[in-house]
């Protein structure tokens, strides 16, 4: 009978199926596509003779997507699963340090069950909404980190050729600073149509700006005076000419349009994650809790799905991969280590951002990051684990509940907002020196010795675990 069923998933073309007995012992393997008859004959292999093998996947790619909810349509107590992609590498080299195959990959994931059962987890199959949420949240996530990256090379253009302009505006991704990096970035013309034609231009072009126009748009005039001028005592190179300028503008518009194309997307996704994250969560008692906003709300609601699959906080926070690991060996143990980092990572950024924030605001958060700096000698990212872990535990317990989270004080008192500030300004601001002494504690000499010393004098406590259950009103 077979106990366990690995599927080596191929972008394109067959998949390769190994099938082990109660033994670990080969007692099948074939060859499937992502067809109708491709899927019934897989099922009518692993499924004979009464079987119910659990069923690992490959853990990359999407093409586990149509086999799974294939198996678990026709089996609903199948049990299916996707490893580890660490652990599958750390297995194949096991089996076999020579070479690699597609046979050995496939009989990889068929023997994890027999290696490593307490850890294998089901596959979760969320409903359509919560699937589309997880794939917008990721896509805005995408196109975000896109915009900060033109920024940066529009910043790092205009700033290496043209010295000051940028910084003469109140705000440089304004509309009207956008207008003249668009069609005004020859300092040279921009002097010669005069300080008037400047002024004009920018006052058009102006929306919902605070700061004077005049006093603007001269300081912008007076940087492009002074680049001018710069640019005209080196003009016997031969480079700046009207074609140099003429480049630059081109370039700068194109990385504009691409930008604002992509800001437009990213609006547009915002506005139906809101949508679909209302629909799924109407309470939105998730954005109650100090720091979870409207970015990181529809993606630990995602993430989590349905509460009641992680058995406890100190699970969650496994599955997200913030818990620190630990190496045991005969006469020692070393732990502290870095995170595990097993989970979705865009959970773990989403914890990072609202952790960072929730801080300032709730003090029981504030008391954990303060503690870890001051008295633990702990750097801020080290510091920031724990706060990520304090959070997670507020995220589950909120989805469990589905009631708002309540702000409270060390001794559990109910605190306002105001209250929490005043309390987290008096008690829990860490020290100027001490951040500076936990940023430059580095030392000459053996970098992989310290770091292993260090982790091992200085143990990282599993903040999951000892998370305090956050109260709810």
């Amino acid at each position: 009978m077979i106990k366990s069923v690995g599927i080596d998933l191929a972008g394109i073309g067959e998949h390769k199926v190994r099938c082990l007995d109660e033994r670990a012992q080969l007692c099948d393997g074939f060859s499937f596509e992502t067809t109708t008859a491709g899927l019934e004959k897989l099922e009518e292999r692993i499924f004979s003779d009464g079987s119910n093998p659990i069923i690992i996947f490959e853990p990359t790619g999407l093409a586990w997507l149509p086999v799974a909810v294939y198996l678990k349509a026709r089996h609903p107590d199948s049990r299916l699963v996707r490893v580890q992609a660490q652990k599958v590498v750390a297995l194949r080299k096991y089996l076999n340090r020579s070479s690699k195959s597609d046979k050995i990959d496939s009989l990889t994931l068929a023997k994890m069950p027999f290696i490593d059962p307490e850890k294998l987890e089901e596959i979760y199959f969320p409903p359509g909404k919560i699937y589309a949420i997880q794939r917008l949240a990721r896509q805005r996530k995408h196109l975000e980190n896109e915009i900060a990256g033109r920024k940066k090379r529009i910043g790092s253009i205009v700033d290496g050729h043209f010295p000051g302009i940028r910084s003469a505006f109140s705000d440089p991704w304004s509309a009207h600073a956008r207008a003249f990096l668009r069609s005004r970035l020859n300092p040279l013309a921009v002097v010669r149509t005069g300080e008037k034609a400047l002024h004009t231009f920018l006052i058009k072009t102006r929306k919902h700006c605070k700061v004077d126009a005049f006093v603007e748009s001269h300081g912008v005039y007076l940087t492009c005076r002074e680049v001018a001028t710069l640019y005209k005592a080196s003009s016997s190179v031969g480079t700046i000419d009207a074609d140099f300028f003429s480049a630059l503008q081109d370039e700068i518009s194109r990385e504009l349009r691409l930008m604002e194309m992509e800001e437009t997307e990213s609006a547009a996704i915002a506005k139906r994650l809101e949508q679909l994250y209302l629909e799924v969560h109407p309470s939105d008692n998730l954005r109650t809790i100090p720091g979870v906003g409207d970015i990181t709300a529809p993606i630990f609601l995602a993430t989590v799905g349905d509460p009641a699959r992680f058995r406890s906080q100190s699970s969650f926070a496994n599955y997200c991969g913030i818990v620190p690991g630990a190496s045991q060996s005969a006469g020692s143990e070393a732990k502290g280590l870095r995170m595990t980092k097993a989970g979705p990572a865009i959970m773990r950024w989403a914890l990072f951002q609202a952790g960072g924030i929730g801080r300032a605001h709730d003090p029981q958060l504030a008391c954990v990051y303060y503690r870890e700096m001051v008295h633990n000698g702990k750097t801020h990212m080290q510091a920031m684990g724990a706060v990520m872990s304090h959070m997670s535990a507020r995220v589950l317990a909120v989805l469990r509940e589905d009631k708002p989270y309540a702000i409270r004080d060390i001794d559990g008192r109910s605190v306002s907002h105001e209250e929490a500030r005043k309390i987290i300004l008096s008690k829990y601001q860490v020290p100027e020196e001490i951040r500076r002494e936990r940023r430059h504690r580095k030392t000459p000499g053996n970098f992989k010795l310290q770091k292993k010393l260090g982790e091992m004098l200085v143990p990282r406590a599993h903040e999951a675990a000892e998370a305090p259950q956050p109260v709810l009103t």
